[in-house]
């Protein structure tokens, strides 16, 4: 199980040390933008943190709509106000991410899962739940259905990711190349950001294609030194989420789910959306042939029809 190493977090705190003026100044710019875009919702208290969360609509289910890697709350703006007229739609900032501040040492799959439990015994939200989960976010919602099966009436990945991605022994030379290069970014960005170097090269954690009024508090929120270490944290530990996927019990085999792939991705990405379909005997796929990864982003509407279409499908008098 790999976490930020020792030498890692040494030579982050020696370049603090030694530019400490930067470090003033991107603490004082941080305040200032934290002041200037307020949450859009409240801090809930989990116990061992508190976590942003903003809940909308009401009706049951309660549907959950969880962030890609690096993403938070606010991925989901285009697409969570159409499903509050029809149900009680929860969006939340995992540890680390958006609004949320404290950052978890080992942030796995199976880690958010925790805290999501604990999130929605907090806030009262009583299930049947449907799961959305984007990208890495859909890694989270499988492991969520696969432990709390009684509880989870649907599931909607969105472009989601399947776990053999971050297997070694299942990724190709390419992939693992990929890899090194995604983590030696987070690595740099870690250590500097403290000194609000990613701010200056205009590269934040987080969505790089919604609306200006929104993709404004995403930007401030992703220059935040927490959040450099929140991803960089994530990804080193997708291996062993992967693991955690692998090994938790199946699905139940009634579950409707919609595994909705973006149709501009590699064919490498492709294998892995067919890997998806088997989830269930009720699994469903649907391509959104001119859509890129975001498919919220992208194509809002088609994920709206996706939950509609799921809605539709159950019968919610069985969790009664």
């Amino acid at each position: 199980m790999m976490k930020i190493s020792l030498f890692d977090r040494s030579i982050r705190l020696i370049l603090s040390l030694v530019g400490f003026p930067l470090l003033i100044i991107q603490y004082l710019i941080t305040v200032y933008e934290q002041k200037k875009h307020k949450p859009t919702g409240w801090h809930a208290d989990i116990g061992s943190r508190k976590l942003h969360v903003t809940v909308t609509g009401h009706g049951s289910p309660t549907i959950i709509l969880e962030a890609g890697m690096g993403g938070c709350s606010l991925d989901w703006v285009l697409v969570a106000p159409a499903l509050s007229t029809k149900a009680n739609v929860i969006t939340y900032d995992r540890a680390g991410f958006g609004w949320s501040e404290a950052v978890l040492d080992l942030p796995t799959c199976s880690a958010y899962v925790d805290d999501l439990r604990s999130l929605l015994r907090t806030l009262g939200a009583a299930p049947p739940y449907l799961l959305v989960g984007h990208s890495y976010g859909g890694m989270i919602m499988r492991l969520f259905a696969s432990r709390y099966p009684e509880e989870v009436c649907g599931l909607v990945l969105v472009d989601a990711t399947h776990e053999s991605r971050y297997l070694p022994e299942q990724t190709t030379a390419g992939r693992q190349k990929q890899l090194f290069s995604h983590r030696s970014q987070y690595r740099l960005g870690y250590m500097l950001a403290p000194l609000g170097i990613p701010r200056w090269l205009k590269q934040h954690i987080g969505s790089k294609r919604l609306p200006e009024e929104w993709l404004a508090p995403v930007r401030a929120l992703g220059y935040k030194a927490s959040a450099y270490r929140a991803v960089y944290a994530e990804l080193l530990s997708t291996t062993e989420s992967s693991l955690q996927l692998k090994a938790a019990e199946p699905l139940k085999q009634d579950l409707p789910v919609i595994v909705l792939s973006a149709g501009k991705q590699n064919e490498e990405w492709q294998q892995g959306q067919r890997k998806l379909t088997n989830l269930t005997k009720r699994t469903n796929q649907i391509i959104v042939e001119d859509s890129w990864h975001s498919i919220h982003i992208h194509r809002p509407d088609a994920v709206i029809h996706a939950i509609n279409r799921l809605l539709d499908e159950i019968d919610l008098s069985s969790y009664r």
